[in-house]
């Protein structure tokens, strides 16, 4: 009996060493990529998700701290995803020929970039935009043609899908992939915006009613304001064609005269295009009268957020001008978390000396992360910035993620 066990024990040495020189002696075949078919690292796990094989590299690169990955049949189909340095030797071999592991990148995996705007087999980290369905040498045109799009990935995914993202990125941001089909790219920084829609006004006449509707009445409008705004009325609004030039104008005037239980008429212009994300400039001359209240602004087209359209659903103000103090030009935003009920709200104010005697030019710069506003003229229009707020946690502090109109308005009197 003794003997046996022995034999037993020899036999079990035997084995394990068997297994241990399979997991660490049989090589992993790379093939030249960043993935292997049959290996596993050991240990680092970070988290996991259900997922294909075939997308475990991407999640991963989608994960933050994420370094390395394996991916199973485990529940329909596991990634394994996994933290820390590493490299393709740290690979063990295992005997589940399913099983898959890969690095995101291995030290040597470098993007070629040739001297281009793209390059091959490469992705960005996240800031995910929106997706279209494309083909690859597409990809750059489509994202150059959405607002707030700054890179891309392109994937064969669904039969070729372009993946537009956004924020601040440089070519060094990518990383290599093990898809040498996939494409990655930055917005070169000379391509111009692509101009989405504009009104010049120049005419003579009343504003295009294809382009612009009129809120119309005089109920205060929420801060006691003393005018009646009237519709499509050439005394109000009217577009005027510049003396001795081509160039137009849209004049917005505010009058004294009774109308509706009113003292004053008015002229609140709403667009009836909206948008999400992209850049509006407006170049104006403001009015100066002690009592006027002229401001450019936005508003959401749909009540998305809550039970309630403001402030829950957000308010951009581009351009802000109380009559008491004309030079001085603001610029706020509102959300259910910050506004003035609960005297939060991210706002800020610079002079402009010469904002009611020049034509300026009024721009809002609105990304997926960021809102800027500036003022300037047209030899530099970015000159002076009124106000930046970054992206927040949730809706309630960052309901600008869907599309708003413009606004353009004098009101008189009303509580500041």
């Amino acid at each position: 009996m003794i003997n046996i066990l022995s034999t037993w024990t020899l036999l079990g040495f035997i084995a394990v060493n068997i297994l241990f020189l399979d997991r660490v002696n049989c090589i992993v075949n790379w093939d030249g990529n960043e993935w292997a078919m049959s290996c596993d690292f050991y240990g680092n796990d970070l988290s996991s998700a259900q997922t294909s094989g075939e997308r475990c590299s991407k999640k991963c690169a989608q994960t933050q701290g994420c370094t390395h990955f394996t991916w199973t049949q485990y529940n329909g189909g596991t990634c394994w995803m996994k933290s820390g340095v590493v490299s393709k030797n740290d690979a063990i071999s295992t005997n589940d020929i399913t099983r898959v592991c890969g690095v995101i990148y291995d030290g040597h995996g470098v993007v070629n970039w040739n001297g281009n705007a793209w390059a091959m087999s490469c992705d960005f980290y996240g800031n995910d935009l929106s997706s279209a369905q494309t083909s690859g040498k597409h990809c750059s045109k489509k994202c150059t043609q959405t607002q707030g799009c700054t890179h891309f990935t392109w994937t064969q995914y669904n039969g070729g899908t372009c993946w537009m993202k956004s924020g601040a990125v440089s070519k060094s941001d990518a990383y290599a992939t093990i898809d040498p089909t996939m494409v990655c790219g930055v917005l070169d920084a000379n391509v111009a915006w692509v101009r989405v829609w504009e009104d010049n006004f120049n005419w003579n006449g009343g504003v295009d009613l294809d382009k612009w509707n009129f809120d119309v009445g005089g109920s205060g409008w929420g801060n006691n304001e003393q005018q009646y705004y009237t519709y499509n009325r050439l005394k109000n609004a009217r577009c005027e064609l510049c003396p001795g030039s081509t160039r137009g104008r849209l004049i917005v005037e505010a009058h004294r005269e009774n109308m509706a239980n009113s003292q004053y008429t008015s002229a609140r212009l709403r667009s009836k295009a909206n948008w999400t994300y992209g850049r509006l400039q407006i170049r104006a001359k403001l009015p100066d009268g002690r009592g006027l209240w002229p401001a450019f602004w936005m508003l959401p087209e749909k009540q998305t957020y809550s039970t309630t359209y403001w402030p829950d659903n957000g308010e951009i103000d581009l351009m802000e001008q109380v009559g008491y103090d004309p030079l001085r030009i603001h610029s706020t935003v509102y959300t259910q978390a910050y506004n003035h009920m609960n005297g939060n709200q991210p706002t800020n104010s610079i002079i402009v000396d010469d904002a009611t005697s020049s034509f300026k030019i009024y721009t809002l710069d609105w990304n997926v992360d960021k809102i800027e506003t500036f003022v300037g003229d047209e030899t530099s229009p970015f000159a002076n910035r009124i106000l930046v707020w970054n992206k927040q946690d949730d809706w309630a502090q960052w309901p600008f993620d869907k599309p708003f109109f413009v606004l353009i308005n004098i009101a008189v009197g009303g509580d500041w």
